[in-house]
């Protein structure tokens, strides 16, 4: 049975305060707004670049359409030139007719491809436009993360000089225990989820409600001052005052 002084159960309820207080900080910087903040403007950041990757693939795509139109004009010219060159150099009358026709077919080919090659310069266009707004906000978004993440850091360091201060309060209030003490109030604490001591005025608690049966509130009535008394249902270190 682990006996101690009621100065030093007192004591423990200090512990008990600041590992409480040490839960609130460390549940704070968990739930930080924002962290709520920065997620959201990650996935933004993310859908962003996903957009830019689709924007550029299918620029890509239709320069490389544009391209191949561009060729079959180039083509469609050199051979109108070369059956203009050979009008030129007095052809027959059936080859002229036939020469003719062909540039005909050639002429309308090419109103054709023209207007094929303006859609896809039009296309072009829209997509380096498209491109700029999305760069835009990009930066835009980079700069709403970066200062996030900078108020993120600012208030870690706030919240870690808060923690060091109270575990170093802690440390000495606990260092000036028995060592069997904190550690039967170390194990409590780790099988409750946090709380290991509790104050307890006649049959009043302090914190948390505890129902006592009338054996047990008895028991600890009849307990010595010295007596470490652990609550049946909960299992908590119980200090009198």
């Amino acid at each position: 049975m682990t006996r101690a002084s009621t100065e030093h159960q007192k004591a423990l309820l200090a512990v008990q305060k600041l590992d409480t207080r040490l839960a609130r900080v460390a549940h704070e910087r968990r739930t930080l707004p924002v962290h709520a903040r920065i997620s959201e403007l990650e996935a933004q950041a993310a859908g962003l670049e996903r957009t830019r990757i689709e924007a550029t693939t299918n620029r890509s795509d239709t320069s490389r359409e544009l391209a191949r139109i561009e060729h079959d004009v180039e083509q469609i010219h050199t051979r109108a030139t070369r059956h203009q060159d050979r009008l030129m150099a007095g052809a027959s009358a059936k080859e002229a007719q036939a020469i003719e026709n062909e540039l005909a077919l050639l002429t309308g080919r090419t109103a054709e491809l023209e207007d094929l090659q303006l859609e896809q310069m039009e296309k072009v266009e829209g997509f380096d436009s498209e491109l700029v707004r999305i760069a835009e906000l990009i930066e835009q978004c980079q700069s709403e993360l970066t200062a996030a993440i900078g108020e993120r850091t600012k208030e870690f360091a706030r919240i870690d000089v808060e923690v060091r201060s109270l575990s170093t309060e802690r440390e000495a209030i606990a260092a000036a225990l028995p060592s069997d003490l904190i550690e039967l109030y170390d194990e409590i604490r780790a099988e409750t989820g946090g709380l290991g001591a509790v104050a307890i005025h006649g049959t009043r608690t302090e914190g948390v409600s505890i129902d006592f049966s009338l054996s047990e509130i008895d028991a600890i009535n009849a307990a010595p001052p010295e007596e470490i008394v652990i609550s049946e249902e909960q299992g908590y270190i119980l200090v009198r005052l």
